[in-house]
């Protein structure tokens, strides 16, 4: 099993997006924490203790930081169930963004 890693890459809706960004309140913060706090040492102590995703047999697992992303997110915005999560993260900018994932995919 290996990590599930989100293709990265411009498309229509990434610039739709990037044209009303400055509007959206949400998005604004998110990026900005995304871009003030250093992920990488957060990155190393979750893979040192998240053994999933380490072996090439099995599915594909999500990475441990975007886990980890995905539970701040479901924290700071009293989100009360994984279902819920999911859908928010399907639905809200700002949290595909956050978490650096296409806009264009579920």
């Amino acid at each position: 099993m290996a990590y599930r890693y989100p293709q990265r890459y411009v498309s229509f809706a990434d610039l739709a997006v990037e044209m009303t960004a400055d509007k959206n309140r949400a998005l604004t913060v998110l990026k900005q924490l995304n871009q003030t706090i250093d992920w990488n040492p957060i990155n190393r102590l979750l893979e040192q203790f998240y053994p999933i995703g380490k072996h090439e047999e099995g599915g594909k697992a999500y990475p441990p930081l975007l886990l980890f992303k995905c539970l701040l997110l479901q924290k700071w915005f009293q989100i009360p169930s994984d279902p819920d999560l999911e859908s928010q993260i399907n639905d809200r900018i700002s949290f595909k963004s956050f978490l650096g994932l296409p806009m264009d995919q579920a």
